[in-house]
């Protein structure tokens, strides 16, 4: 029940029903009645399975944010006050998660709490990036200018993972084919021709390429479950590895090295960390500062660690064309910063390198396709000369020994 009297029923998640009277009296409510509902274990495993990359997300989908961004943009352009959109926004949304996202900023902003400091609390749903350029408008006044920037800026990045999911569709669906294929022909198609074609010969006279598969397909038949469970172990054992810092570190080097697809991945990492800079600067945000908060959503440690130390210099006085000067760091963007630096249009030279770096992420998408194409090429006409040769060769055999 609320401060007017009115009462409302709704479905809590706590622990304890201390921890649901607690809640309530954060938003002025009192518990008139309550029931427990749904299964729950005291055991929680979801931070285990967090760590190895298994567990429930939190974090808000692209297009989650986008749709927050969007809307809280319309809302205050209309001049209405930040809890009265959040209420709005609220109701309106319908993602669950989105939902309970606002929720958390409309009892944090109703306490007195500032839009970026209630944020802040969700690093999880906003990031540093996101966090700072709300601060700086609020710090400006210009709090709906911000979320328009902030969601042209989302809008870029949604649209970068589309292309690279649309490029990447193709191979997928080829590879995936082939696994399937190779399954059914080793372990169902290759069992019932030995049994038929290739009865009257022992399995030792068999050649070399038919042995293999028939080999591959007696395992699989009997240790088919087994073999998917190790390769879940090892899946979760490799993704628990590279969220360690070192093997993060490991991995995002090893991708930027990897030959045609190394320069695809530095490209969609320069194109993002122009957008960043670019925005941040242009909304006033300290250089050294749009340089701390671009390490944390640059998304790899490599360029990371890069950025940080950039920052480090650019406070002892380097100019920032300069600090940035590194392996991975392409010498295209530096060279537009330090045109930007010597002209005072930084924020425009930075837009230059996002687009500039856009444009080359489409093309080197368009080449590693491209060359991807007589790859998978390749590796069909070699499964399909591998699978006949291990049918054909015995048959072959066969007539021989009969002549």
């Amino acid at each position: 029940m609320d401060a007017s009297g009115a009462i409302s029923e709704r479905s809590i998640t706590a622990p304890s029903i201390i921890d649901i009277h607690r809640i309530l009296d954060q938003k002025d409510e009192r518990l008139v009645s309550a029931k427990k509902g749904g299964f729950n274990l005291d055991m929680n495993i979801d931070p285990y399975l967090e760590k190895i990359g298994l567990g429930p997300s939190k974090k808000l989908s692209i297009k989650e944010l986008n749709i927050f961004t969007r809307q809280l943009e319309l809302l205050l352009s209309t001049g209405i006050a930040m809890l009265d959109a959040l209420d709005a926004l609220e109701q309106a949304v319908v993602s669950e998660k989105l939902k309970n996202v606002v929720q958390d900023l409309r009892t944090s902003v109703s306490q007195g709490e500032a839009l970026s400091a209630a944020m802040a609390k969700n690093p999880e749903a906003f990031d540093n990036f996101y966090v700072n350029m709300v601060r700086a408008g609020e710090a400006s006044g210009q709090l709906p200018n911000i979320f328009n920037q902030v969601r042209d800026f989302v809008n870029r990045n949604m649209d970068a993972r589309k292309k690279v999911k649309k490029a990447m569709r193709y191979p997928t669906f080829v590879i995936g084919a082939l696994f399937i294929a190779g399954y059914i022909q080793i372990s169902v198609v290759m069992p019932k021709m030995a049994k038929t074609l290739f009865s009257n010969m022992a399995p030792s006279d068999l050649p070399l390429p038919t042995k293999i598969m028939l080999g591959i397909g007696d395992f699989l038949s009997q240790y088919i479950l087994v073999t998917i469970f190790g390769a879940v172990v090892i899946f979760a054992i490799v993704k628990y590895i590279i969220n360690t810092p070192s093997g993060s570190l490991f991995w995002d080097r090893l991708k930027l090295n990897i030959p045609k697809l190394g320069g695809l991945v530095q490209a969609g990492i320069v194109a993002r960390f122009g957008q960043i800079l670019n925005t941040l600067v242009g909304s006033g945000v300290k250089i050294e500062n749009a340089l701390e908060i671009a390490s944390d959503t640059v998304d790899n440690k490599v360029f990371e660690k890069s950025l940080l130390k950039a920052r480090r210099q650019v406070l002892e006085g380097v100019p920032l064309s300069v600090a940035l000067k590194s392996d991975y760091m392409p010498e295209m963007a530096t060279s537009l910063i330090n045109i930007g630096e010597r002209t005072g249009a930084l924020a425009l030279m930075l837009d230059s390198v996002a687009e500039y770096f856009t444009a080359e992420l489409d093309d080197k998408m368009d080449a590693v396709m491209a060359s991807m194409e007589p790859i998978l090429t390749l590796l069909i006409t070699a499964f399909v000369g591998v699978f006949v040769l291990a049918v054909f060769m015995p048959m072959v055999q066969n007539m021989v020994n009969m002549m």
